[in-house]
């Protein structure tokens, strides 16, 4: 299989990346390639330009401020498990990276085409939400910036609109006392698509969850907020939170009662409500004992 023929660009910025797309009928944004070039192979997609992100520097860097960390979105798998800044303030998304795919997947792959690919068993998109996560969006009427939560439409689809591109995540340096933590089931061990996943956000104030948030994902068309699991989670007592417990139990039952999977050749919608039942529970215990 071969791709069809198009015209290929190398920007060298934001702006002119943004002058192309408007220019074109038909662009799609070229990051890592791991997914767009497989399925323009198969012929699922067709577009007359590529636009490559390979040359823009502004979208490979990692930053931070007081109160924040900034990653670019061409930034890779392999560049976020290596950073220092992604392993001391947000360990859980260098630990969630280092689990998807293979070494040359990571190595081509970006954070910002896995959430714009915005499949619903995608691996950082639940971390990055549970850390509270925004993005940063440019277009020819300037830069918006929205919470990562109001970005998921459905599977596979955004509120991104033609002649946008997604320049940066912005995710807040967590407090003292927060511990997250991703569980994910799949297949097997490595290069495996998530049957379920879930990840947990856990702040604890005198021994007590003074906030909460808990992220499902590969269960819906979009990973989401479990509001009833976090609602049951926050202000638990940390000496109810031991395993086997009931508060946990009930917790997990509720993210499982929060999912609305599908039946398909990885694993069955009862198969995954109840695999997504423990591993929320293991999810926040580990984001216990990490905060």
């Amino acid at each position: 299989m071969y791709i069809s023929d198009c015209n290929y660009h190398r920007p060298k910025s934001v702006a002119e990346t943004i002058e192309i797309l408007n220019s074109s009928d038909n662009a799609a944004i070229l990051a890592g390639g791991t997914d767009l070039l497989v399925e323009i192979k198969k012929g699922i997609r067709q577009h007359s330009d590529l636009v490559s992100l390979s040359d823009i520097n502004e979208l490979k860097i990692i930053s931070e401020d007081n109160n924040n960390i900034y990653i670019g979105t061409a930034i890779t798998h392999n560049e976020i498990i290596k950073s220092k800044v992604i392993c001391q303030f947000l360990p859980c998304l260098s630990q969630t990276c280092a689990k998807i795919g293979s070494e040359q997947v990571r190595n081509m792959a970006t954070i910002g085409g896995n959430i714009c690919t915005a499949a619903s068993c995608c691996d950082t998109a639940p971390v990055l939400l549970a850390y509270y996560a925004s993005i940063e969006i440019a277009s020819k009427e300037g830069n918006r910036t929205i919470p990562l939560k109001d970005f998921f439409v459905f599977n596979k689809k955004t509120t991104l609109k033609e002649g946008e591109i997604v320049t940066k995540i912005i995710v807040p340096k967590p407090s003292k006392g927060t511990g997250v933590h991703y569980e994910k089931f799949g297949l097997r061990e490595a290069m495996s698509i998530s049957v379920v996943s879930v990840a947990v956000n856990v702040t604890i104030e005198n021994k007590v969850v003074a906030n909460s948030c808990v992220i499902i994902g590969a269960v819906a068309p979009t990973p989401r907020i479990s509001k009833n699991a976090t609602d049951l989670l926050n202000g638990s007592n940390l000496s109810d939170l031991k395993e086997g417990s009931k508060i946990l139990e009930k917790i997990g039952q509720a993210a499982s009662n929060d999912s609305i999977p599908i039946d398909d050749i990885r694993g069955g919608a009862q198969y995954r409500r109840d695999i997504l039942t423990t591993l929320t529970q293991r999810a926040i215990l580990s984001a216990i004992r990490t905060g």
